[in-house]
């Protein structure tokens, strides 16, 4: 391991109030345990409920009809349709105007978390708009395109293209384009789920009988459906995701102190009480982390999403379990979960209430660790062994397979993750107590990107994407 360092920043018991700051300073910590039915349970006030409306088609299938089919169908109503428009309630986008991956990835998801059930012969009228209920309509409806009942509340697996641009290849894809086969069916790409693209995960609305839902499709049944590469001419890509960098919570003070890009202190806060055990998490889908603790006494968690006020206190877990933090299901959200030490079992939720995974990975006396290890945007699990000082890392919560080995640090060290380059990725790193001293790895590599000397002997160390 490298010992050459960048910078060390020793940071006094009392922050001196001429220091820069990049976060909320001077708040006062909370010392009173909150209790659980006393904050809010949900993260973020929900999307209001969308409802389903019955509208008889202009042509005979209005999800796979040709441009030639929907203008004679134009013509026949002799201008009885309404101009289009798209109904949009709120969005950043404008209807047909520029648009990010992640929006488009974030409408298309809507429809899934509502259960938006597959129909050629309804719309569903919600924040996104009105837009038919079936494959076409929800890439219409995920690129914000115009919709009415001009156009059957959705453009066709057939007109779709118009809109877009096709690819050279499966391997160009990002997320937020799409997968189409003019002939039956139309999916949203989200990812893929392995280096070597083999498999993409996709948004869809399948058939009758379903629900707007994620799922997989090979590239084997990609190439044998004929499905084509598109991309919308108005897609844009999302800003840079910011990288993560170290940080360190002094439990006597409760204090947070995080360094920014050049390992200079970019802020602090104080937030819970002496003894807590501090986490970081993107708690609202904002893009930024925030603080959070969890208190071993009674086994609550405290999350906030302005690194002052207590938006979530969840009590989670037994004594001695160890508190984690992870965007499970890929919303945009982290949620809560622990680590069972007496038998080696993760408990995750995707809601900070209910264990919807229960996964068993390691051995006596391996250290949890959780990140998005593949890219896809869900976290996954993980374990570090300290006895060979090695990381076994899983691409799945549902099989625990080890799909990632990574030797790195020294005995002692205590394991961390980041995106230390900002590419959508986590990966390893260790934070050496003796000399304050943060080591970040490239992906499944012990190669050193990312070091900062950061804190003071006997801090913890946190990372973040602040």
């Amino acid at each position: 391991m490298p010992q050459h360092i960048l910078r060390r920043l020793a940071l006094p018991a009392t922050a001196a109030a001429a220091l820069p700051m990049a976060l909320a300073l001077g708040v006062p910590a909370f010392a009173a345990p909150v209790t659980a039915d006393g904050p809010a349970h949900s993260l973020q006030a929900p999307a209001a409920a969308g409802h389903t409306t019955a509208f008889t088609p202009t042509v005979k299938n209005p999800s796979t009809a040709t441009a030639s089919e929907m203008a004679a169908a134009a013509a026949k109503s002799k201008g009885a349709a309404t101009a289009p428009r798209a109904d949009m309630l709120a969005a950043a986008s404008s209807v047909g105007g520029s648009i990010t991956r992640g929006e488009v990835l974030a409408r298309a998801q809507s429809w899934v978390s509502q259960g938006v059930p597959y129909s050629q012969t309804a719309y569903w009228t919600d924040a996104n708009g009105k837009y038919r209920q079936d494959c076409s309509g929800l890439v219409s409806m995920a690129w914000h395109l115009q919709s009415s009942s001009a156009n059957n509340f959705g453009e066709t697996t057939w007109t779709l293209p118009n809109f877009a641009t096709q690819l050279g290849s499966y391997d160009d894809l990002k997320p937020g384009d799409m997968l189409d086969n003019v002939s039956s069916h139309v999916v949203l790409f989200k990812s893929w789920t392995d280096g070597s693209h083999t498999t993409a995960n996709i948004i869809e609305e399948a058939h009758p009988g379903t629900t707007a839902r994620n799922s997989t499709y090979s590239r084997s049944t990609l190439t044998a459906g004929n499905y084509k590469p598109y991309r919308y001419d108005n897609i844009t890509d999302d800003v840079a995701i910011r990288p993560s960098t170290a940080g360190v919570y002094r439990s006597a003070g409760s204090t947070f102190y995080i360094s920014n890009t050049s390992g200079g202190l970019g802020g602090y806060a104080g937030f819970g009480t002496e003894g807590d055990t501090p986490l970081t998490g993107d708690w609202n889908g904002d893009g930024k982390d925030t603080f959070a603790v969890y208190r071993p006494s009674d086994q609550t968690f405290y999350l906030t999403n302005d690194n002052n006020t207590v938006a979530v206190a969840r009590k989670l877990g037994n004594p001695d379990d160890i508190p984690l933090v992870g965007d499970w299901d890929g919303n945009g959200t982290d949620t809560i979960g622990i680590y069972r030490p007496s038998d080696q079992t993760f408990y995750l939720t995707n809601d900070n209430n209910t264990v919807t995974i229960t996964r068993r990975m390691g051995i006596d006396g391996d250290k949890p660790i959780t990140g998005d290890w593949n890219g896809d945007g869900k976290d996954t699990i993980g374990i570090y062994r300290p006895d060979d000082t090695t990381f076994y890392l899983s691409d799945s919560n549902a099989t625990a397979s080890v799909d990632h080995t990574v030797k790195f640090g020294n005995p002692g060290d205590i394991p961390v993750k980041g995106d230390w380059n900002g590419d959508g990725t986590d990966k390893v790193g260790v934070y050496r107590p003796a000399e304050s001293d943060f080591f970040g790895a490239a992906k499944d590599s012990n190669t050193l990107i990312y070091q900062a000397r950061f804190g003071n002997p006997g801090d913890t160390p946190i990372t973040g994407a602040w």
